[in-house]
């Protein structure tokens, strides 16, 4: 394919993501909606719409669910489609309810990196070249959640829009939708297997059942598990907004295309909020273990009180290990009840912190907010 055709379809490959190409007119079509059974760990449902004029002829789209455990995977598949170059769709969700994971597209071609901003998930693939687009039945998109409580959830394709070879498109106005019914899914707080008798063990239910946070689908919820900063961010902002992120401060971090999209709403919201900030070389450090004195201090920023004035006073024995910045956070944090020591008068700031401390420490914010 000669250089300028080939940069025509890369230049509109990123121009689907950005909403840069003009649309038909929009097909009415009817909504249907089947709920999933809850009963099952493993449940399915569909949903499809199709437009009333030539029903029979006219493409439609259909969203699928399988629910295996918290893993939720939903499918997006279109019928009768015809010379189908193209799509872009915009697909809404409960990020209270679900944690966004993954997309993929089923087709062969170019798909622009996901775009995840507050409750929607915007999804774009083109072929590449001079060829003809797909007909009959295909699978367009696959997007994985982790189910963060076992209430259901509305899944909705929001808009849909589909292009043909000759870089016509055309817009659906119908809106698909689908109810997640999870269930009693593994990692929720009634099948969490390896927290009975652990000292955080109340702290965890009470914070699984509020849906900010979830065990794993093997059933555990791994309570010793080391905690990066970008699951932190996560946790922290899913437990303080009630899933109202806004998630629109854009991040100068030179590392900022590593930050998960599952994190990337609560990373821009902690930092345009100051509870979290980044390093002295502008990384952010996404999948750093974050430390306990960098808990202390976000979860006192998250109070919104202010910075503290003074160290106050810290009588542990490896105060002289407490990096001067995060004195008077952790003096703060101690101070208000939200964080302790560790066993021998240790505060432990360079330590990183658990799962169970996260939980815990974020709680304790809550109650305090």
């Amino acid at each position: 394919m000669p250089r300028k055709q080939s940069t025509r379809y890369a230049a509109w490959a990123v121009a689907i993501c950005v909403g840069l190409i003009g649309s038909g007119t929009p097909a009415n079509a009817a909504v249907s909606e089947v709920r999933t059974a809850g009963s099952s760990p493993v449940a399915a449902a569909s949903s499809t719409i199709a437009a009333n004029t030539a029903a029979a002829e006219a493409p439609s789209l259909s969203l699928g669910v399988t629910s295996n455990g918290s893993k939720v995977t939903v499918t997006v598949t279109g019928e009768r489609l015809k010379d189908l170059y193209a799509y872009e769709l915009t697909l809404s969700f409960d990020p209270a309810k679900l944690a966004y994971r993954t997309a993929s597209s089923g087709t062969s071609g170019f798909s622009v990196e996901p775009i995840v901003k507050n409750n929607e998930i915007r999804l774009a693939h083109t072929k590449v070249g001079k060829t003809a687009g797909d007909s009959g039945k295909l699978q367009l998109a696959v997007i994985e959640f982790t189910a963060l409580q076992t209430a259901s959830s509305r899944v909705a394709v929001e808009s849909a829009k589909l292009v043909n070879s000759a870089l016509r498109s055309s817009e659906m106005s119908a809106e698909p939708e689908i109810t997640v019914q999870p269930g009693k899914a593994e990692g929720t707080a009634g099948t969490l297997r390896d927290i009975r008798g652990h000292w955080a063990e109340q702290p965890i239910l009470n914070a699984v059942q509020q849906g900010w946070i979830s065990g794993y689908p093997d059933g555990t919820f791994q309570p010793g598990k080391e905690v990066t900063r970008a699951e932190f961010a996560s946790m922290m902002m899913r437990a303080v907004s009630m899933g109202q992120m806004a998630g629109s401060q854009a991040l100068a971090f030179s590392d900022a295309k590593k930050i998960p999209a599952w994190a990337l709403s609560s990373v821009q919201d902690a930092v345009s909020q100051g509870i979290m900030n980044g390093y002295a070389d502008g990384t952010f450090g996404p999948s750093r273990l974050i430390t306990r004195a960098e808990m202390a201090a976000m979860t006192v920023r998250a109070l919104g009180t202010g910075t503290p004035d003074g160290a106050g006073s810290l009588n542990f024995a490896d105060r002289g290990q407490i990096p001067a910045w995060a004195k008077p956070y952790i003096a703060s944090a101690v101070e208000k009840g939200i964080m302790h020591g560790r066993a021998g008068s240790l505060f432990a700031p360079n330590a990183h912190a658990t799962r169970a401390e996260a939980v815990a420490v974020i709680l304790s914010v809550l109650e305090q907010r």
